[in-house]
């Protein structure tokens, strides 16, 4: 997501190529050099653009927003899953910790999109950030089914 956040501000505020706003001309055996030095950032490159064919920053902010929804309604499937399987004393401890959870991430997305407050990018830098936190804690529920199941 890292990536795609540096690829959405540089064609946001440039309208450029990244490559040509990062890096200032090098000499080509420097390039080279570095390029050996950074494989892992060629696999992060190569994640999933999640908003494929958005244009503009409404757009991106629009396609963020979209991401969240669908992660938070897979992730209120499956805590609705988790409730109808516990017993009485686990479903009140499931929903203390997701009330707090809940407080968490949107206090650490808050803190993740600070820098881009007032901007136009901040809706989406906030909803990416929800949108993934989110997708993490569903992989948690389905863990957590997963183990139930094995009980």
């Amino acid at each position: 997501m890292r990536q795609f956040l540096r690829r959405a501000l540089c064609a946001a505020a440039l309208a450029l190529p990244c490559a040509s706003a990062a890096a200032p001309a090098q000499p080509q055996q420097q390039q080279q050099q570095q390029q050996q030095q950074q494989p892992a950032a060629r696999a992060d490159e190569q994640e999933e653009d999640p908003c494929p064919g958005a244009r503009t920053q409404q757009d991106l902010n629009l396609c963020a927003s979209r991401a969240f929804q669908q992660a938070d309604a897979e992730l209120n499937k499956l805590y609705q899953q988790l409730l109808k399987d516990a017993g009485a004393a686990e479903r009140a401890k499931l929903r203390a910790a997701q009330l707090a959870w809940l407080k968490f991430r949107d206090a650490h997305c808050e803190y993740e999109a600070f820098g881009n407050t007032g901007g136009s990018i901040y809706p989406m830098v906030y909803g990416l950030c929800r949108a993934e936190v989110t997708g993490e804690r569903a992989r948690q529920f389905r863990d957590a089914l997963k183990e139930a199941a094995e009980r």
